[in-house]
């Protein structure tokens, strides 16, 4: 009995001692899962990007990005993280500027392609994905609503 008991408070003085910065507990033979949130970022999907091309084109490289902020419509965020099993978390958060529609520069955590332009992938017309156009987005309740509140709205 006596050595169960002294088993059983090492068991917890250990597991007291091994919080990890994060919070969670690094117990031995503890599983943890890889944790991967938001849109995944990858060298060659901003290879692709070329300044000038409109919200479709960049959507359907890019992906729907994680933020469009209203009252800078001109601007998207792409954040990406990943942490594998407990360890240390990697996060990458690009931003794509519009202007006039139009894909203007891209900035954030991004890296210069080591490769040239002649390396990169190149599409030719018969390889290209045709994106269909869109007229115009459709707005969002929200935005229909402010645009009926406020004087000057469409």
């Amino acid at each position: 009995m006596k050595n169960h008991f002294i088993f059983s408070l090492l068991l917890i003085l250990l597991m007291a001692c091994t919080r990890s910065f994060d919070g969670g507990y690094n117990a031995p033979f503890l599983y943890k899962i890889d944790i991967q949130q938001g849109n995944v970022i990858e060298q060659e999907m901003l290879d692709k990007l070329r300044p000038g091309m409109d919200k479709n084109q960049v959507r359907f490289i890019m992906g729907t990005p994680v933020i469009i902020d209203p009252f800078h419509s001109e601007r998207w965020e792409y954040i990406f993280s990943f942490q594998k099993g407990g360890g240390v978390r990697e996060q990458r958060h690009i931003t794509l500027h519009f202007e006039d529609e139009k894909l203007a520069y891209v900035s954030g955590d991004i890296e210069e392609s080591t490769r040239s332009r002649e390396e990169q992938q190149i599409v030719t017309e018969d390889e290209a994905v045709i994106v269909p156009f869109k007229e115009k987005e459709e707005k969002g309740f929200f935005r229909k609503v402010w645009d009926k509140v406020t004087p000057g709205g469409d």
